[in-house]
Parts: structure tokens; C-alpha cells; sequence
């Protein structure tokens, strides 16, 4: 997937035509070495094996079926390792020239895809609370205690306010997004509202179908007319279907409040895949952006982990705006913040369906 990232910014960059004559550079110019975080900075932790897999940048998802596999007290030991990565800062106007020059000099993206930090980095008690297992759809899969979304239980008796789900920074924006786990539960139906209501989020990117093959990956959370989550009700105004993604405009109600709120459902994205085509993702992606109201709450992406599919989406939206904001983007750099707030996000490397895509971009 970060190759499908580098290959929707390379079309972006030929779609807008601010591409111009740069001076010659050598890629030693771009280079500077990021230093590694402590080993001691977080809780030596061990994680199980088989955890990772293709480059140590995979989790096999393993559905939770006994809330007794998982530690109360949050204090699993999971092993974070960390290398030497480099980060890369590159100029937008000049983006696809040091690709070129990347491929010259034989530089394997692959390789550094699996080199970037991997696995649970910091710590993760509440969500492995007896409480909040059942919340928890994979095991592994846990939203980090600093970043967590707490929902607002004040009045609730017997209330929990934990849901797997974090907010993750964006450019020069503190919580830009929310990156959710997909409900699974009745229970999860219900919290789900609740955030997208308590945050006044107007945007919900859904990225994954209901079925993918035998497997249910989402709960269906969107009503065919009207349908009470708790004390929300949402009502379904109008829906646009597209051939790779579907549009749901959609009202929630909460006595006598009432608050708008549009559901993104990208349709075309085959799991641990890419979609066919990179322009129809990036047309999606500007729907998503396209007159959110000025005080809108955090975008909330998901699809049935929350950390592939979304995490890849997010990535893709943070370096197109801090290509716009700073006229230079670092992907390495932006998987591994995203990965510090998002555990496991942007599980795969692989590169487009037809590798002629990718080339016919560069």
C-alpha cells in the first residue's frame, strides 16, 4: 500500500501540472538520517509469534472469541524494534524526477517499508480492561491509552466509555482524524453513534465492504430509512450510488438536536489489496475534503480493523496536504508518526494490480 500512496501522489502532481524544470540534484540531498526513539521510552513488551509477516509490516488479524486470552491489567510484554530509518523530505516540483533517481541507484522502497517501526509502541491498559475486551474485534488491534477517543458517559449509569478508535494528528491540525475500527457488535452500533455525535464529526469514510468473500468485515450502522443507536437517531435522507463508491447523506437526532452527517463508502478497495485504478481513489478523496462545515469535527475513517485500508487513506490525505502546506512531503516520516498514533497502520506493501500503473505515472 505505500507504493499505492507514492503512485496517487505522483498523479496528483501530474493532474494539477505543477510540475517544472528543477535544477540537477543528487539524492544525497535528500537524505537525512532520523534518529531511532529510545528502546527505553516504552514498556519492553513481548509480542506473539507469529504477529508480523511480509516484512515484518503485516498483523494476521485473529478474531478475540474468549475475553480471558487477554491480559487485564494491560501489561502484555510486546517487543517493539526499531532501525536505523531514513527519512526523505522531498519537494513536490520535484517528486517524480527523484523517484527516477531512486530507481538508478537501485533503492528498494520495499525494504524500507519494512524497516519503518512496527507493532504496539505505547501503552494500551484501558483497552485490554475485562470491560472493554468484547470491544475489541482483533486481538492486538488496540487503540493506544494517550490517544484514545473516551466517549462522554456523564449521566450513564453502567456506561462504558471505552471504543476502539484514536485520533491521529494531521498537518497542522491536532485530532484532523479518526481512525475507528469498523462495529462488529450491537454494542459497537451504538458507541459508534455516540462518537460520531459527541465529536460533531460531518464525515464518516467508510472503506471496506460489509462480506468480503465468507467473512463479515462491518456491521451494516447506516439505516435503509430510520434506526435508533441508543438514544441517536439517524435517519437516511438520500443516497448516490457511483460504480466505486456510494454517497449516504444522513441526519442524527438527539432529542431535540439535530446534526448532518454524510457517509463516504468506498467500494472498490479488495482487502490486503489496492483499487484498480488510483484516480478514482484521489476523485473520492476530494469528495470527502469538498465543503465540510467550518467547524467540523474529525474525519472518521474506518474499515474493518481500522489500521490497513485506513491507515493508507489517512496517509494519502496528510502527505496531499502537506504537499499543499509546505511544497515538500516525507512519507517515510508519515507512516511512522501515523503508526505512533494508529498501531499496525498501512499493513502491506504491495503495489498496484498492474504494475504498468505505477510506471506509466512515473
Amino acid at each position: 500500500m505505500i507504493i499505492l500512496v507514492l503512485s496517487l501522489i505522483l498523479l496528483l502532481i501530474k493532474r494539477l501540472k505543477i510540475m517544472r524544470e528543477t535544477k540537477r540534484f543528487h539524492l544525497e540531498h535528500f537524505r537525512q538520517v532520523a534518529e531511532p526513539e529510545g528502546e527505553n521510552d516504552h514498556e519492553d513488551q513481548r509480542q506473539p509469534h507469529p504477529t508480523f509477516g511480509d516484512g515484518a509490516n503485516s498483523i494476521f488479524l485473529v478474531e478475540i472469541a474468549d475475553a480471558d486470552e487477554v491480559v487485564e491489567d494491560g501489561m502484555e510484554r510486546l517487543n517493539v524494534e526499531y532501525t536505523n530509518t531514513i527519512a526523505y523530505r522531498v519537494p513536490v516540483d520535484d517528486f517524480v524526477k527523484y523517484h527516477g533517481i531512486r530507481r538508478e541507484n537501485q533503492i528498494n522502497e520495499e525494504e524500507e517499508f519494512s524497516k519503518i517501526p512496527t507493532g504496539l509502541m505505547e501503552l494500551y491498559k484501558v483497552a485490554v480492561q475485562k470491560d472493554n475486551v468484547s470491544k475489541n474485534r482483533y486481538r492486538y488491534v488496540y487503540p493506544y491509552d494517550f490517544c484514545r477517543v473516551v466517549l462522554n458517559t456523564s449521566g450513564e449509569e453502567g456506561s462504558n466509555d471505552y471504543i476502539n478508535a484514536c485520533y491521529v494528528e494531521g498537518v497542522e491540525v491536532e485530532r484532523a482524524y479518526i481512525a475507528a475500527q469498523g462495529p462488529f457488535t450491537p454494542e459497537t452500533l451504538d458507541d459508534f453513534w455516540k462518537m460520531a455525535w459527541q465529536e460533531n464529526s460531518s464525515r464518516i469514510v467508510m472503506l471496506t465492504n460489509l462480506f468480503e468473500g465468507d467473512t463479515m468485515k462491518c456491521l451494516k450502522y447506516w439505516p435503509n430509512d430510520v434506526m435508533e443507536f441508543g438514544d441517536i437517531v439517524v435517519r437516511l435522507e438520500s443516497q448516490e450510488e457511483y460504480e466505486m463508491y456510494t454517497i449516504r447523506h444522513m441526519t442524527m437526532h438527539q432529542d431535540d438536536l439535530v446534526k448532518a452527517v454524510t457517509q463516504f463508502h468506498f467500494t472498490g478497495w479488495p482487502d490486503r489489496g489496492v483499487p484498480e485504478t488510483v484516480d478514482s481513489l484521489l476523485r473520492f478523496r476530494d469528495l470527502v475534503k469538498n465543503d465540510r462545515p467550518e467547524q467540523d469535527g474529525p474525519i472518521i475513517i474506518h474499515c474493518s480493523a481500522g489500521i490497513g485500508r485506513t491507515g493508507t487513506f489517512i496517509a494519502l490525505d496528510y502527505l496531499l496536504d502537506e504537499g499543499a502546506a509546505k511544497e515538500s512531503v516525507d512519507v517515510i516520516n508519515c507512516v511512522s508518526k501515523l503508526r505512533q498514533q494508529r498501531a499496525h497502520s498501512i499493513q502491506t506493501k504491495v503495489s498496484l494490480k498492474s504494475n504498468s500503473n505505477f510506471q506509466n505515472l512515473t
